[in-house]
């Protein structure tokens, strides 16, 4: 029942470069319609059903939006142990794309086998945190466990010191530029500090780089009267924000850490830059984890439920995994009358936005060659679905 469908990106040549890119989406971008005239307990139900990827995100987001709409206030404890749950998905959502997708980089297989506690991080963690492991609904409770809390951090920071970094994710947090980059990728075996050696090696750090353009703070109620205007469908499969497309991606969130910054002002938004935030990123999520931990055993779980108005609108945005996600929703006598999902894939992968305007950087004189650079700097970029890439 999965409605992610998908890109095809076609990349025209002529005179050994890049003249043209077209990006079509197969996405359906309005699916969430399916949600009109259903209850907001139905949509919660519902949702899992249609949207697998970042289903967590999904998932905060639209009950976030439901809340708000109906004037609830949850419980603190509920929402950090929620927002500690989309954490953990961003820190499987990554780990994934380093252990199966990069090894192709280096010529080897994907490393699924080192993946596979991937598989248990999330079901664990809602168990340890919620009854019955139900995290979402408007009747949830949390667990008084509180030393999954903290196995929960161990595990991940484990895992990633294993698999990733060779060292503690804050010690590698502590490389601030690309000196410091490469000697890392010089001396650590990981998987990805191999990649980023052979990135290095073969003159690809640049590739696709562009200034870029990111997604700014949004204020909830400029971002719900865009959604709210007439013929609206336009901006949902190709938003745009003062006029220009925007990148909402793991680089733009990790833009101002030091070594991201001196990465963009030397090289730009190209292949190495993207790849170090996606690190990055990565690398600060035990320490994220352990924060919202300590907030829910410092007192965050037994608050009372604050109910506000009952507006009958209610819009949330939520950073998944591969860039912000909003979703709104207007109710009508306790149903559903309009719904709406915008997800990261339409900024990023917008027509004339920053996977377009990298890949017209690509030099283009050899296909194998543009296939694998195209490739590359495809999954830096990172849609959330599959893509048919046509070379012409």
């Amino acid at each position: 029942m999965s409605v992610e469908g998908g890109l095809i990106i076609a990349l025209a040549r002529e005179g050994g470069r890049v003249r043209g890119v077209t990006i079509r989406s197969t996405r359906p971008v309005h699916a969430a319609r399916v949600f009109e005239a259903k209850t907001p307990d139905a949509v919660l139900q519902l949702l899992p059903l249609l949207y697998s990827i970042c289903g967590t995100a999904q998932a905060q987001a639209a009950q976030s939006a439901c809340e708000r709409a109906l004037g609830i206030t949850p419980l603190r404890g509920v929402r950090l142990a929620r927002e500690l749950l989309v954490c953990l998905e961003t820190a499987r959502e990554h780990l994934w794309r380093i252990l199966i997708d990069w090894p192709a980089v280096v010529d080897e297989d994907s490393q699924a086998t080192l993946a596979a506690p991937l598989t248990k991080l999330l079901p664990d963690a809602r168990n340890a945190l919620f009854v019955d492991g139900r995290a979402f609904g408007f009747e949830v409770k949390l667990h008084a466990a509180d030393w999954a809390l903290h196995d929960l951090a161990g595990t991940l920071d484990a895992l990633l010191e294993r698999t990733i970094f060779g060292c503690p994710a804050r010690e590698w947090l502590a490389i601030t530029d690309k000196p410091g980059l490469d000697n890392w990728s010089r001396n650590s075996g990981s998987i990805a500090a191999r990649v980023l050696r052979r990135v290095r090696d073969n003159g690809w750090e640049g590739i696709g780089a562009i200034t870029p353009a990111f997604l700014p703070t949004l204020p909830d109620a400029e971002l719900a009267a865009r959604l709210a205007a007439h013929g609206i469908d336009g901006f949902i499969s190709q938003p745009d924000w003062q006029g220009q497309p925007r990148e909402t991606t793991p680089l733009a969130r990790q833009q101002d850490i030091p070594l991201i910054r001196s990465l963009l002002a030397s090289g730009g938004a190209g292949l190495l830059s993207r790849q170090a935030a996606l690190l990055a990123e990565l690398a600060g999520v035990p320490a994220r984890v352990r924060a919202l931990a300590e907030a829910m055993l410092a007192g965050g779980r037994g608050e009372s439920d604050t109910d506000g108005a009952y507006s009958g609108v209610g819009l949330a945005q939520v950073e998944a995994a591969r860039g912000r996600l909003v979703h709104r929703v207007e109710l009508e006598r306790g149903g559903v009358r309009r719904y709406q999902i915008l997800a990261p894939t339409e900024w990023n992968f917008h027509p004339a936005g920053a996977a377009a305007q990298g890949l017209m950087r690509l030099p283009a004189a050899d296909t194998a060659v543009l296939r694998r650079l195209a490739a590359l700097l495809i999954n830096a970029v990172d849609p959330c679905v599959g893509y048919d890439l046509r070379v012409d």
